[in-house]
Formats: C-alpha cells, sequence, structure tokens
C-alpha cells in the first residue's frame, strides 16, 4: 500500500489531472433541461481511459479503503459503462500488493435476448462495494443496489466515488429522496467541488425556501415512483 506521502503526491497529481482534462469550461453549453445553459462539466472519460490516471485512481482507491473500511473482505461492482475503467484496473493494481478483489459489471437492463443478463462477470458471495465516477442524482447507484438485492448480493454500507458533486458547505438534501441512497450509507469520494473551486447553486437552497421546497417536495416523488415501479420494469 502506498505511504501517506505518496498519497498525498498522488492525490494532487490527480486533482491536477482533472483540472486540466476532465473540467470542460465553456459558455452556453447545452443543459439537460430544454432551453438551459451550462458553464462546466465533469468528463472522467478523458481521465479513465489514461493509464497513468487510471493507475492513480486504483492506488487512491486502495488507500481509502484500508483507512476507512479497514479491510478488502468484498468485491467491486457498478454501472455500465462509467465504472468500467476501474472494475477492469483496481483488481489488477490491487493483486500488486496480494490482494483479490473480484469485480462485476451491472447492465442497465436486461439483455434482451438470449441469456437476458443483467450483470456482466461473475460475482461471487462476499459483500459488494459499488463504485462510480461520481455522485450526483446517483439513480445508478439506486440501480446497482436493487440490482444486488434481486440477485441476493449484499451491498456494503459504503459506496466509492471520484467526485461528490456538492459542496461541502452546502446544506445536503436528505440521501433518501435525493440521491436515492439508504440512509446508512457513506460516500467516500476522492474529492468534491470544492476542491476546484466549483459550486453547483441548484441543488441546495435555504430551509424554508419555496424553491427549495418544491425541489424536496419532487425529489421526494420522483424517490417514491421510482421504488415502487421499479421491479415492474428493469428487473422484470
Amino acid at each position: 500500500m502506498i505511504s501517506d506521502i505518496d498519497y498525498e503526491n498522488l492525490y494532487n497529481w490527480t486533482k491536477n489531472y482533472i483540472s486540466n482534462k476532465c473540467i470542460i469550461k465553456k459558455d452556453n453549453m447545452p443543459g439537460l433541461k430544454p432551453g438551459s445553459t451550462i458553464k462546466w462539466v465533469f468528463y472522467f472519460k478523458n481521465g479513465l481511459y489514461n493509464q497513468e490516471f487510471l493507475s492513480a485512481i486504483s492506488q487512491l482507491f486502495l488507500y481509502r479503503i484500508k483507512k476507512e473500511i479497514g479491510h478488502f473482505d468484498f468485491q467491486i461492482a457498478g454501472l455500465e459503462t462509467s465504472s468500467s475503467p476501474m472494475l477492469a484496473s483496481i483488481p489488477l493494481v490491487a493483486k500488486t500488493y496480494n490482494l483479490n478483489i473480484n469485480a462485476f459489471s451491472i447492465r442497465k437492463e436486461k439483455r434482451n435476448y438470449a441469456t437476458q443478463n443483467i450483470i456482466d462477470g461473475i460475482p461471487n458471495q462476499t459483500p459488494v462495494l459499488l463504485i462510480d465516477d461520481l455522485v450526483n442524482t446517483t439513480i445508478s447507484f439506486r440501480h446497482c443496489i436493487n440490482v444486488c438485492s434481486y440477485s441476493n448480493l449484499k451491498t456494503l454500507d459504503y459506496v466509492f466515488t471520484i467526485l461528490k458533486k456538492s459542496n461541502r458547505d452546502a446544506k445536503p438534501i436528505e440521501s433518501s429522496y435525493d440521491i436515492y441512497l439508504p440512509k446508512d450509507v457513506k460516500v467516500i469520494s476522492l474529492f468534491d467541488l470544492n476542491d476546484f473551486d466549483l459550486k453547483d447553486p441548484a441543488r441546495y437552497d435555504k430551509e424554508g425556501d419555496p424553491v427549495f421546497e418544491s425541489f424536496i417536495t419532487r425529489y421526494k416523488e420522483k424517490n417514491k415512483d421510482y421504488i415502487e415501479s421499479y421491479n415492474k420494469t428493469i428487473l422484470r
């Protein structure tokens, strides 16, 4: 495992790489909402297909997991395709430290022919640590949790991500109807928006403000509908 000094150096190198190559800044880029525009976006594929960056992420992952979870008695999984490079790299890097970490990928929908599988790879019976490049609304994590549950695979009370797309000093919206994660799940992230001097005001506001309260209500209902309809659609 890398030392504390090596971690700090690798962390700073990775942060600089993300700043220079994985944050796209341009005025008036089309947003998700029709007619909306954005000024910046994270695009981790510029790093996750670079061998030096991917090796760094894998080393940082092993260091943080050892510090925060304390063991490697788990397998890793994530949603296609954003987590795929990490799912391939982390077990390879872990092997250099005599750590055996199994990995498998979760499809967005079942294959519609032949095997009709929703899992690619061969899971074992150890608990699953879910990983992704960033955590935002994280329907991807909720989807993965549901698939694991459907497949009788236990998930850890942690998820790992490169970036937590929020600010440290912002009022977090309760995860059960914002990022769709159970309340007892802890997000282990390498970076957040503060690390890159960015702010995402659309996801946070003052308690009691009508815009904020409307946002809360909308996500409560969206989460409720999502959970209730899930098994009738994706997993049928």
